[in-house]
């Protein structure tokens, strides 16, 4: 246990990591989990005998045992800012909220329902503000995105852009997820476009009523 939280303290929790964590619901229901993680200028100047890329392949050695245990896919992409990416894929949504290591340890609650097509991830709490336990660090902000093939039904996301719900979390703040879907109708990009066109038909209807109306009183 001891590792696993250690594992989560890399990936999520250094002072000074930048996180960008994904998670996409594919059309079969599998889950693809990614963390895409790197340091600020000011956790790698704690590190200034050493380069960027040799700070995150010495964090790689160090959780090495631990990533492997828990078949998790990882690697250094070597661009001109480096970052360590974490990979793994469950077989649907409900076995990855109750395997994930990354997701369970980082809110004090993780919630997973079904009402039919109805599916519903749901957390509250993050753990930053649980002063009292040594085994949790804090990082000042964090990104998570959710990306669904399917209609959303419920969604408490910042951002929305197409298929891709993204949500931002602040140190010290209350912070939670809710995100609720149909798994039995695919999202339709067009679907917001289609209501408005609606609204402007119903619009121009009512307009050419009331004009044909006034004009009959008028004669």
């Amino acid at each position: 246990m001891k590792k696993i939280i250690m594992l989560v303290t890399i990936l999520f929790v250094l002072t000074g990591c930048t996180a960008k964590y994904s998670i996409t619901i594919n059309e079969d229901l599998t889950v693809n989990e990614e963390a895409n993680l790197a340091g600020t200028s000011e956790f790698y100047a704690t590190y200034y005998k050493s380069t960027k890329k040799n700070v995150l392949k010495m964090l790689i050695d160090s959780y090495k045992s631990v990533l492997d245990e828990n078949n998790y896919k990882y690697e250094l992409v070597e661009e001109e800012e480096p970052y360590i990416k974490v990979q793994k894929k469950y077989d649907n949504v409900k076995d990855y909220v109750e395997k994930t290591i990354l997701f369970n340890d980082y809110f004090d609650t993780v919630k997973y329902s079904e009402n039919g097509n109805i599916k519903k991830i749901e957390t509250e709490g993050y753990y930053a503000n649980n002063k009292e336990d040594p085994n949790r660090f804090d990082i000042e902000k964090l990104e998570i995105s959710i990306t669904c093939p399917y209609k959303v039904v419920n969604n408490n996301a910042k951002i929305v852009n197409k298929k891709t719900n993204t949500y931002y979390f602040d140190l010290f703040k209350d912070n939670k997820i809710i995100f609720e879907y149909d798994s039995s109708q695919k999202f339709n990009p067009n679907e917001g476009e289609f209501i408005k066109i609606l609204i402007i038909l119903s619009i121009v209807v009512v307009g050419w009523l009331t004009v044909i109306i006034m004009n009959k009183k008028n004669k």
